[in-house]
């Protein structure tokens, strides 16, 4: 079996530009992409772009673009468990936190059973099982 390497391939030393150079977006699946996007939009006050016959919507918001695909056999994440590991997460800054949770909750969203010990933010689970989080400003 061949061993796998964490090392990070040097780039050569030359001015020319790096051949990847933008993000576009995060792609997340879902069960149903235009809710999703819907509910993102809501609540960063982005704006959702809907492509019903790719499957497909989009969210403008806070300076990125967030994708989302309807996959078929969807499985909702689980968060802390692994058996349907999460695989990504979101994290939001907010002004404030309780405000941010009664408007995310407003949406759809709850939070999460489990949060962790002396967490300043707030773990929650979007419609779809997605965890994101609330980030407050450090105190």
């Amino acid at each position: 079996m061949a061993s796998m390497t964490t090392d990070t391939p040097s780039s050569p030393a030359s001015s020319s530009p790096a051949p990847i150079n933008k993000f576009l977006a995060f792609c997340i699946d879902t069960p149903d992409a235009a809710r999703a996007a819907r509910f993102y939009a809501a609540l960063t006050g982005g704006e959702a772009s809907e492509f019903p016959e790719y499957r497909y919507a989009a969210v403008e918001a806070l300076g990125t673009s967030l994708n989302f695909q309807t996959v078929a056999d969807y499985r909702r994440p689980e968060w802390p468990g692994q058996e349907h590991p999460q695989q990504f997460h979101l994290d939001f800054g907010v002004p404030a936190l309780e405000p941010a949770i009664a408007h995310a909750q407003a949406l759809g969203a709850t939070v999460a059973a489990e949060q962790p010990d002396g967490a300043t933010w707030r773990v929650m689970i979007d419609p779809d099982g997605h965890p994101f989080c609330l980030c407050p400003p450090h105190q």
